[in-house]
């Protein structure tokens, strides 16, 4: 009798401890559904500020635009042209190479007249045209003339019109210069978001999405923490599952795979952060030029592939959209019906294979792996053209950054990959199905 009432004390307290385990875990899950939902919206914000910051950063209107390079060459020409200054030092070598050119056009001259007076009559037109034009006197009279250009060079009303005059030959320049691409992408960005000025907007950005990335992250270290907390609490246990534990481990699965399916997995980016080299004695610079940039979530990847319209893209899309979504969404319906323990379900040879066999079937995981080959391999190949880049011109200065990362995404969908195979098998062991 006392171990019939000490069976029956322990069988209660187990039953105690069950009730807490399941009102913990369903709280979890609550607060879960509520992170993911959340982590999604501010992922796709994120996802297109970075991709609207990343537009505007283009190196088609900076590096390859050529109003960026007028602006920055105008404005050196420009400021050159204002501080030049004759001094005794430079004044010298300069007076002696317009004397040079002075005393060529000179030479120049005589020849024309020697020419112009051969023939008849040739001592009588070299007598008009020396009583027109003494040529001796004016190579005596050179060092004189080059003096007095180079006092009209030093007027500051000369350097102004030189400079006017030279900044509306660049404007010519850059005007009759044909851009392929036209900046009515980055107008619609500013409006978008209210700036008055591509700096204005390019600071806004990169403000919220350094504020959003650190919410993300939080959020993604919350929503594992909590799954983990959920398996925990669920699984340590020397008894089956109950009829509520199967679903809250089925749906906080769901959660890292509708978390790891709907947001970016990885941003594949290249970037000139800088750019510099002498013109002239100043420093031309170009700054955060992106070469290439792309930021993309598992559907997103499906919708591009269809959109495409080859055969071979649908075809590829079709098989990610199956193996990385209907598949394990079906995995996951397949193993809340078995959780019901209702016969002719569990005897059902589709919601069999999917609770105990799928698992190496499952391409949810070579997903994963070929996603982060793919991070692996273009971190490599931006990283070594870059440096290659840096190397290819000691003239020129180029730093360079390779933002390839992987995202909250892809740790959300690696975390499902892991939880699926350690459901599967929870289910089969601890379920409290008789025909298991």
């Amino acid at each position: 009798m006392p171990s019939v009432n000490k069976n029956n004390a322990m069988g209660k307290r187990d039953r105690t401890l069950t009730t807490i385990k399941t009102l913990l875990s369903t709280g979890l899950l609550a607060i879960t559904v509520v992170l993911t939902v959340q982590l999604i919206i501010l992922a796709k914000e994120n996802q297109e500020r970075k991709i609207d910051l990343a537009e505007i950063n283009h190196v088609r209107y900076g590096l390859l635009n050529a109003d960026a390079w007028k602006e920055q060459v105008t404005l050196i020409m420009s400021k050159r042209i204002l501080e030049f200054d004759l001094t005794p030092e430079n004044r010298g070598e300069l007076q002696e190479s317009l004397e040079i050119i002075m005393y060529g056009l000179l030479d120049d001259l005589e020849a024309v007249i020697e020419e112009r007076t051969s023939g008849q009559f040739a001592g009588m037109k070299k007598w008009i045209a020396g009583m027109v034009l003494d040529v001796n006197q004016l190579r005596d009279s050179v060092p004189s003339y080059a003096g007095q250009v180079l006092d009209e060079i030093n007027k500051p009303s000369t350097k102004k019109a030189v400079q006017t005059y030279l900044s509306d030959k660049l404007g010519d320049l850059s005007d009759a210069t044909y851009n392929l691409d036209s900046l009515g992408l980055v107008d619609e960005i500013l409006l978008k978001y209210d700036a008055p000025t591509e700096a204005d907007c390019k600071a806004m950005l990169r403000t919220d999405i350094d504020q959003n990335t650190e919410v993300i992250s939080i959020r993604v270290m919350l929503i594992l923490l909590f799954v983990l907390l959920i398996f925990l609490l669920n699984t340590i246990t020397r008894g089956t599952l109950t009829r509520l534990q199967s679903p809250l481990l089925i749906l906080s699965s769901a959660c890292l795979l509708i978390g790891g399916i709907l947001t970016p997995m990885i941003d594949l980016e290249a970037r000139i952060d800088m750019l510099q080299f002498q013109l002239i004695g100043e420093m031309v610079v170009f700054r955060d030029n992106i070469i290439y940039f792309q930021s993309k979530s598992i559907t997103d990847i499906v919708e591009i592939l269809i959109r495409d319209g080859a055969f071979e893209m649908i075809f590829v899309g079709i098989l990610i959209f199956t193996f990385s979504i209907v598949f394990p969404f079906t995995k996951l319906i397949s193993s809340y019906l078995w959780s019901l323990h209702i016969r002719n379900l569990n005897e059902n040879r589709l919601i069999r294979f999917f609770v105990k066999k799928s698992g190496k079937w499952s391409m949810a995981d070579v997903m994963v792996v070929a996603i982060f080959m793919a991070y692996i391999g273009f971190n490599g190949i931006v990283g070594s053209q870059l440096d290659m880049m840096k190397k290819s011109s000691e003239a020129v200065d180029i730093f360079t950054t390779n933002g390839t990362k992987l995202l909250g995404g892809f740790y959300l969908f690696l975390s499902f990959c892991i939880s699926s195979l350690v459901l599967s098998e929870i289910l089969v062991r601890k379920s409290q199905n008789p025909n298991g």
